[in-house]
């Protein structure tokens, strides 16, 4: 589900669901349909314009940094982006704001894991279960304990 505003994306969640009428913000529900299709077919495409006006600075910073730190097929600790954002010690903080992140799959929440290689939690879909085929999807194994085989 894609819900956008005339700024930009506002949400992308996991639905094939439109949340908006067929004016407001149109384009950038046009343009995260190519993006998610290009995703899944291991294709690039430029992301949509995000709407970040609901963030506040924390939490703008956080999800700003995890593409730069997490590209696809790689991943981060939760310390790892928290000192990369600048707030080193604040790895609860930042797994708050992967829980509440409102661009599932576009800012790849999946790609921050526990510093011990396992994946942690995961809100979108089915869980664990989506964030591991997620990373398996971009080229991610794991081991028989669920860990990260790097």
């Amino acid at each position: 589900m894609a819900v956008a505003s005339e700024r930009g994306l506002t949400s992308l969640g996991w639905s094939d669901a439109r949340e908006n009428d067929y004016t407001t913000g149109q384009n950038h529900i046009e343009d995260t349909e190519v993006w998610v299709r290009a995703f899944f077919e291991h294709r690039s495409a430029p992301p949509p314009e995000l709407d970040r006006s609901g963030l506040t600075a924390f939490q703008d910073k956080v999800l700003g940094t995890l593409s730069e730190v997490a590209p696809f097929g790689g991943v981060v600790s939760y310390g790892g982006l928290a000192s990369a954002s600048g707030s080193s010690g604040a790895s609860r903080a930042v797994g708050s704001v992967m829980a509440g992140n409102p661009w599932a799959l576009l800012v790849p929440c999946h790609r921050v894991v526990r510093s011990d290689g396992r994946v942690g939690n995961y809100s979108g879909c089915e869980g664990r279960t989506s964030k591991m085929w997620l990373l398996c999807h971009e080229g991610n194994r794991f081991d028989s304990e669920q860990r990260l085989i790097r």
